[in-house]
């Protein structure tokens, strides 16, 4: 079961998170458009498990169509909607694994490898499904839990490097999932202080007070969720090289 999950996990987090440009968000609306997402996340799915599985893959086509028509005709561009979605995606995933265990283990790409290999594909698949989590995801999550706050902060005349906040925020989630498989967890403490230096240094008038706070809660969230994601990821990293 947890190989068929991490196999179509990777799929779905990349097809989601990295395979899916902004000009086909924008036109997503198309049946074109969201038949083209859902046949992406289908192929990944696919390759990653190695096998034509007939079943595990009409289930994801399908169910990924349906899920992203219903979000996107129906429901608003929020954090609800945006949770929803990903639950009922991975718990559609869930039920496969558990349905079909061994259908990544039975595929192209298991039986050709040695079986000392095997595990280190199913490793590194681990790597890649934190990575997308952590980064991307996480930015996406985050940008829509301080929504609420934004339009509290849009009168202020603070400027800066286009989408800046956003790379600043990839940057110190990678480093923290780094620190944390490297076993280096105290690194994390450096990389808080640097930020706070870098980022509040030149926030000093009283009459910003909003636009600290805002980055504070920003940052929370993220090194929080970069935390999280990270010691997930080295949990399982331990299940499959035990």
């Amino acid at each position: 079961m947890p190989a068929t999950f991490i196999a179509i996990l990777t799929a779905h987090l990349l097809g989601d998170f990295i395979l899916q440009p902004a000009w086909m968000i924008e036109h997503k609306r198309r049946i074109s458009i969201l038949f083209l997402h859902a046949a992406v996340v289908t192929l990944a799915s696919y390759l990653f498990l190695g096998t034509f599985h007939s079943a595990i893959l009409l289930i994801i086509l399908l169910t990924h169509l349906g899920i992203d028509a219903i979000k996107v005709y129906l429901c608003s561009n929020s954090l609800g909607p945006f949770l929803a979605d990903q639950f009922i995606h991975i718990a559609v995933l869930v039920g496969l694994a558990i349905y079909f265990p061994d259908a990544a283990k039975n595929g192209w790409w298991i039986v050709r490898f040695p079986p000392d290999l095997s595990k280190w594909y199913f490793a590194s698949l681990t790597v890649v499904s934190g990575l997308i989590l952590c980064v991307p995801a996480g930015g996406i999550l985050i940008a829509k839990l301080i929504e609420i706050f934004a339009t509290e902060i849009r009168d202020n005349n603070l400027t800066g490097l286009k989408q800046g906040g956003l790379y600043i925020g990839w940057l110190e989630r990678i480093l923290v999932m780094l620190l944390l498989l490297m076993n280096q967890p105290n690194g994390i403490g450096f990389l808080i202080a640097a930020k706070s230096i870098l980022r509040f240094g030149e926030i000093k008038d009283a009459s910003q007070r909003k636009v600290a706070e805002y980055i504070i809660i920003g940052t929370f969230l993220s090194f929080g969720w970069a935390l999280l994601i990270s010691a997930l990821t080295q949990r399982a990293l331990g299940y499959w090289l035990s």
